[in-house]
């Protein structure tokens, strides 16, 4: 997929037929650090969770002894379902709710439409067509469907618009796309959950932190704590567009590890010390599967 051409041009398809998609999703590998740091450490806790017990008693043991750990580590969610529970909500959702719109809902997707129709006339992207709006009508009473309610919400309504400006801009040139989304950011960033990677962009910076410290003071046994600058934090996350950060300081993962001083506009860290002067970033609830040497975080993704 080449970023520099339209995104006609690198599928050959005619705009007519693009136009009959409600969401066009263009998946490129492109290599980051901080994301594929998490990729790869959701993929080896899916493998290590999916494999099978040991077949001899000393696999069996370990294996259940690090499924315990990691049990115990992981917190207990009441709000996951279960498959069957999942189908019968699905079915009677389909059944049962028929969600409709309020007049006020309809006048904002409209001018979401037709800001959408003056910048798709200069980015040279896939066009924007009256199919759009039914398509954000479409994705908003989905989205209320899943909810269980009769009626469209303002929520419903911005997370359709969410996903529409999500696959409008992929398909843009990528020299068009920064700009995009600036114009339509208020619309982008709700609901999305950033915690995660903010997670990972923190530990980064106190890991730097750390190592900064060992090769000014040639060891870090006597460190007790880290701190870190908030403008470092807000502007490693202004790299992934991320602006506000007031919902992961109120969350549950950084008050698990860390400690805002607003004050002094700081986010401190705790140490804990292992003998022979080196130091480990302290967790609380960690697996002992994740215990190494050195300073490193354990962190979990929301699938």
């Amino acid at each position: 997929y080449d970023s520099s051409k339209t995104f006609s041009q690198n599928v050959e398809l005619t705009d007519p037929i693009i136009s009959r998609f409600d969401i066009l999703c263009v998946v490129k590998d492109v290599v980051d650090p901080v994301t594929d740091e998490m990729l790869a450490k959701f993929v080896v806790d899916s493998h290590f969770r999916s494999q099978p017990k040991g077949a001899n008693l000393d696999d069996k043991a370990f294996s259940e002894s690090q499924e315990e750990a990691q049990a115990s580590a992981r917190p207990d969610d009441s709000k996951i379902l279960s498959q069957e529970l999942l189908r019968k909500y699905l079915t009677y959702a389909k059944l049962n709710v028929f969600p409709r719109f309020h007049e006020k809902d309809m006048a904002k997707l409209t001018k979401v439409y037709a800001d959408l129709r003056k910048e798709s006339s200069r980015g040279q992207g896939v066009p924007i067509a009256v199919r759009h709006i039914e398509s954000m009508i479409r994705m908003s009473e989905a989205h209320a469907r899943m909810h269980l309610r009769q009626h469209v919400t303002e929520e419903d309504v911005d997370m359709a618009i969410r996903v529409l400006l999500e696959s409008f801009i992929s398909t843009q040139k990528f020299g068009v796309q920064k700009a995009l989304r600036k114009s339509f950011r208020q619309y982008i960033t709700f609901k999305k959950d950033y915690d995660g990677l903010l997670l990972v962009l923190l530990r980064e910076l106190v890991n730097n932190a750390v190592r900064f410290e060992e090769i000014l003071s040639g060891s870090t046994s006597g460190l007790t704590h880290v701190d870190v600058k908030m403008a470092d934090l807000q502007a490693k996350a202004e790299e992934y567009e991320i602006t506000n950060l007031e919902a992961f300081f109120s969350s549950s993962e950084f008050r698990a590890h860390y400690e805002l001083d607003e004050q002094r506009r700081v986010i401190r860290h705790r140490l804990i010390s292992f003998s022979g002067g080196r130091q480990q970033i302290a967790r609380r609830h960690t697996p002992v599967s994740a215990v190494v040497v050195g300073i490193v975080g354990h962190y979990q993704m929301d699938t």
